[in-house]
């Protein structure tokens, strides 16, 4: 008898935690009554213009509520089992205008309430610092060049190439290779780089300058001082120097693929492969041993004194060594800085992969900081201008613009 009564006490304790927990499939209240539902929050006549709303509904009766859906214009979003019963609305994956949100209570019988509607206005209007923008393709873009405003190139998958003149983004398509790097000299000189290809812009067109004799070659990385002098980097870590129209390997740095070299002069030029950064001193390459032995895929040089560096963190040069900073996130276990652009000191931007998504981050002159995007998707290239406008470019042909004003 006293094995009987320690269970049913047990028993008791355990329903007991369920009804202070509120919640509602063992809420005291009655069956057979129709449910009686209300939206709170919002209501109607507001303007939403952020990039998610929790949508508040409460039980006005004693109804025996096991569940609450919410719904826009008649489309599903979701339910909630458990008061309180929030649903949070990603508004960001909707349309602007109208919208008419109402929720419907379901009780253990299967009686239904459902809310009087809930009219509220969408505005995306200045939602994200960065907003998406009609984009000519939909070929994985992967890096960005900026002369100005109005002389914006980009390079992507399948040869594809697309400018911006101030007003509309053009495309073309130039090879069936993939275009990893974009460079420009002047305004009428351009470079790329996508398989075993060495592509050139002059007199307003594209042209093959040189393609290797090995097809297994894999060119990644381009750094150009005019038309007869550069470097180009592969995917497995030989650096090419471009010379009157031939390129030759010069030298094999790492196994790791050379993402990304930049210069400040023909005698003082920088590249980053894998956990390395090597530096040109117009003689030979050499390890920079002040690196600090992290993943970097990417360099922006200010100036011989100022260089940043980005991948599974940030780095500075300052002259004299390299210091280390970790990414402005919570979490940051799988994001990677793809991209970078500085306008002076004092004014950075910078972009990434986070898993299956992307990211952007600014620099103020004293710290970094995320900024939201309207498009998720991993980010590849991206400028800013000093006015505060800005482009960044991704995969699937995604372009998303930031405006000065912080509209889209």
């Amino acid at each position: 008898m006293k094995n009987k009564i320690r269970v049913i006490t047990v028993y008791i304790l355990v329903l007991g935690d369920l009804f202070f927990t509120g919640c509602s499939i063992f809420s005291p209240t009655q069956a057979g009554i129709t449910p009686d539902v209300s939206i709170t929050e919002p209501v109607s006549g507001d303007t939403i213009k952020t990039a998610s709303v929790i949508i508040k509904a409460v039980i006005i009766n004693d109804a025996d509520v096991i569940k609450v859906k919410f719904f826009d214009n008649n489309f599903f979003l979701g339910e909630v089992s458990c008061s309180p019963y929030n649903y949070e609305w990603q508004t960001a994956f909707v349309s602007n205008g109208e919208h008419s949100i109402k929720a419907e209570a379901v009780s253990a019988s299967g009686d239904k309430g459902t809310s009087p509607l809930v009219t509220v206005y969408v505005s995306k209007t200045g939602m994200f610092d960065w907003g998406n923008n009609d984009s000519p393709t939909t070929d994985n873009l992967n890096d960005l060049f900026v002369f100005d405003e109005k002389n914006i190139w980009v390079c992507g998958d399948d040869g594809t190439i697309l400018f911006f003149d101030g007003f509309v983004w053009s495309s073309s398509s130039i090879s069936n290779k993939n275009l990893s790097s974009i460079e420009f000299t002047s305004i009428s000189s351009g470079w790329s780089v996508g398989g075993n290809t060495l592509f050139g812009y002059s007199n307003s067109s594209w042209s093959e300058v040189y393609t290797f004799p090995s097809m297994k070659e894999d060119f990644i990385s381009v750094c150009m001082f005019g038309d007869t002098l550069g470097w180009v980097g592969d995917s497995e870590g030989k650096i090419f120097q471009f010379i009157n129209d031939s390129l030759e390997q010069y030298v094999s740095l790492s196994v790791s693929p050379i993402t990304d070299i930049v210069a400040i002069s023909p005698d003082n030029v920088y590249a980053c492969c894998g956990n390395t950064i090597f530096y040109f001193d117009g003689f030979d390459w050499w390890l920079d041993t002040t690196f600090v032995n992290d993943k970097v895929n990417t360099l922006f040089a200010i100036d011989s004194q100022n260089i940043w560096g980005g991948g599974t963190a940030l780095f500075h040069f300052d002259g004299q060594g390299w210091s280390m900073f970790d990414l402005p996130f919570s979490s940051s276990q799988n994001c990677e800085i793809k991209s970078m652009f500085f306008t002076d000191d004092n004014k950075g931007i910078a972009c990434g992969v986070n898993g299956n998504g992307g990211f952007i981050i600014s620099f103020n002159g004293s710290e970094w900081k995320e900024e939201s995007i309207q498009k998720n998707v991993p980010l590849k290239g991206i400028c800013r201008f000093s006015t505060g406008e800005g482009w960044a470019v991704g995969n699937s042909g995604v372009i998303l613009h930031s405006q000065s004003d912080g509209n889209n």
